[in-house]
C-alpha cells in the first residue's frame, strides 16, 4: 500500500469570515497524480494554498508525509508554483538565476553552490525546454516561457511532492506541451503531483485522478469527469438545482 503523501481531513477555511472550504477531505498517495477541478471560486486554489501552509485552517487538518502540516519542517521535499505571477518580478535576473533560488531550499542561505547543485539547476531547466536560454534574462521571455522558469524554480529542489495552481492558464500550446513532458519525466521517477487545473490540455494522459470542488465541497473523486457527466454535492441550500459541469471543468 502506497503511503500518503497529502492527507486532508474535515478541512474547514474561512475568508473574510466567509466559509470557502467545508469539511473537505482529500488523500493523495505516493506516485500519484491527481488535480482539482471547478468552477471559478469553488475553493480549488484555497485548498492547494492551505497544504502548503499559506493559508491557516479553522478546522480540521493537514498532513504531508505523515506529518501534521504545524509540525512539518521538511519543505525542500514540496515545490510549489502558484497562479502565473511573473518570474521576473521587476528584477533583471537570468534564467539559471531563477532557476537556482529554488535550490536554496536543499541547502543553507551562505554555502556555496556545490557540483551537485548546479547540476539540478541545468537539469530543472533541461526538464522545461529552456536550456538554450538559461543565460537570458527572464524579463525577455515570453509569458509561457516565465511560467516554465518557475516550474523549472520548484523543481530545482528535488522535491518528493510538487503542487502547482493553474500551470497552464494564459500560456501558449507550445509551453502547455513542454510542460505535459517535463511532469511526465517527474512523474516517472515515481514523485506525487497536485495540481489546480481549468484547461487539462496534453496533461489530462498524465492524470490519475479528478477531485471536482463545488461550493467549497467535493462533489467528485475518481477518474476525470466527462462532458457528459452531471456531479452534485450533498444536500444543501445549493441542491435545489443541479448544475451540468461538462460545460465548465475543461474550459
Amino acid at each position: 500500500m502506497r503511503a500518503a503523501v497529502v492527507d486532508v481531513r474535515g478541512l474547514r477555511i474561512d475568508l473574510d469570515d466567509r466559509p470557502v472550504l467545508h469539511g473537505v477531505d482529500l488523500k493523495v498517495v505516493e506516485g500519484e497524480v491527481v488535480t482539482l477541478l471547478g468552477a471559478n471560486g469553488s475553493g480549488k486554489s484555497t485548498l492547494v494554498r492551505t497544504t502548503v501552509g499559506l493559508v491557516p485552517a479553522v478546522a480540521g487538518e493537514v498532513r504531508l508525509f505523515g506529518t501534521p502540516l504545524r509540525s512539518f519542517r521538511d519543505w525542500w521535499r514540496v515545490g510549489y508554483v502558484p497562479q502565473r505571477t511573473t518570474a521576473a518580478a521587476g528584477v533583471p535576473a537570468t534564467v539559471r538565476e531563477v532557476v537556482a533560488a529554488g535550490r536554496l531550499a536543499r541547502r543553507t542561505l551562505f554555502r556555496p553552490a556545490r557540483k551537485a547543485d548546479r547540476a539540478a539547476v541545468d537539469h530543472a531547466i533541461e526538464l522545461v525546454g529552456l536550456s538554450e536560454h538559461a543565460g537570458r534574462s527572464v524579463a525577455s521571455l515570453s509569458g509561457g516561457q516565465q511560467q516554465r522558469v518557475l516550474i523549472a524554480r520548484a523543481a530545482a529542489s528535488e522535491p518528493d511532492l510538487l503542487v502547482l495552481d493553474e500551470p497552464n492558464a494564459g500560456v501558449d500550446h507550445r509551453s502547455q506541451e513542454a510542460f505535459a513532458r517535463a511532469l511526465r519525466t517527474f512523474v516517472a521517477s515515481g514523485r506525487t503531483v497536485l495540481l489546480v487545473l481549468h484547461d487539462m490540455g496534453p496533461l489530462a494522459p498524465l492524470v490519475d485522478r479528478g477531485v471536482v470542488l463545488d461550493s467549497g465541497r467535493v462533489v467528485h473523486d475518481g477518474p476525470l469527469p466527462t462532458p457528459s457527466m452531471t456531479l452534485t454535492g450533498p444536500p444543501d441550500h445549493h441542491d435545489d438545482h443541479r448544475e451540468d459541469y461538462g460545460a465548465g471543468l475543461f474550459g
